[in-house]
């Protein structure tokens, strides 16, 4: 099996240009801390705010079936030069989980917990983010806390094995069709892989949808427990292709990480 090296976020409408030649790993360079540690970022410029969709932006599955969950949140956020989007999940009042390569770098992050992509509701600005020492794993600190009924719940610790989960996702369908809502497909994990920043990973492959571009961070989820977030695509254009592989930064090597930060 071929695993490629193709990060899963999206770019907005603005910067739909750069998005075709930015579609690799953000480099280590350009980090957005020191590994394990949580950096200030700024706010973000009126300009940013985004109420329509385009051909270019947000996470989105192909394939699947609409689903509801508060939990799991839209993140847009500027990085390189343009405006990006991935997908994150709320652990805290205060705390999302998402991919490492979306905060490398970034200068200011709003984060949106409506499951409508055409109706987003209130930005809640970001204040700080950070990353695990151990592959493409990451912290959202929210400025102001937002409470929900319920949280999303993290693994404390999965061995890999085949068997089915679930992905979720924002935004465009198959072939660049624009969504208005949250997707979510059932996948098989069939092997141990590696993530864009060389840790472990499980390698999925979908059954009756697949993620793509903008689906970074967004949660693979075994038994109501997220053990991984999105990190790579198997190809950088899966078309309309639903048993496309993609693979999901493990949690479980970042999860004591997770917890000596958040408390959770």
């Amino acid at each position: 099996m071929s695993i490629g090296r193709k990060t899963l976020k999206a770019a907005t409408a603005t910067a739909a240009v750069a998005a075709a030649a930015t579609l690799g790993a953000a480099s280590p360079a350009h980090a957005a801390s020191t590994a394990g540690t949580m950096t200030p970022i700024g706010q973000s410029p009126a300009h940013a705010t985004v109420t329509t969709q385009s051909n270019h932006f947000s996470p989105h599955i192909i394939g699947g079936t609409v689903a509801y969950n508060p939990a799991y949140v839209q993140l847009i956020f500027g990085q390189d030069g343009g405006t990006y989007g991935c997908t994150g999940e709320a652990i805290g009042s205060q705390w999302v989980l998402t991919a490492r390569h979306c905060v490398d770098g970034i200068s200011w992050m709003d984060v949106y917990y409506s499951n409508s992509t055409t109706n987003r509701g209130t930005a809640h600005p970001a204040d700080q983010v950070g990353y695990s020492p151990n592959g493409d794993v990451a912290l959202v600190h929210l400025a102001s806390p937002k409470a929900l009924n319920s949280y999303a719940h993290m693994t404390s610790s999965y061995t890999p094995r085949q068997e089915t989960g679930t992905i979720y996702g924002y935004g465009l369908r198959a072939n660049q069709t624009p969504t208005d809502h949250l997707y979510k497909a059932n996948v098989e994990i069939n092997a141990i892989s590696t993530d864009a920043y060389g840790g472990e990973a499980l390698h999925v492959n979908g059954i009756d949808g697949a993620s793509n571009h903008g689906d970074s961070g967004g949660p693979l989820v075994v038994g109501g427990e997220i053990v991984g977030v999105c990190s790579t695509g198997d190809s950088a254009d899966p078309g309309s292709n639903t048993q496309a592989g993609s693979n999901y930064a493990s949690l479980t090597d970042s999860r004591s990480w997770v917890q000596q930060v958040t408390g959770i």
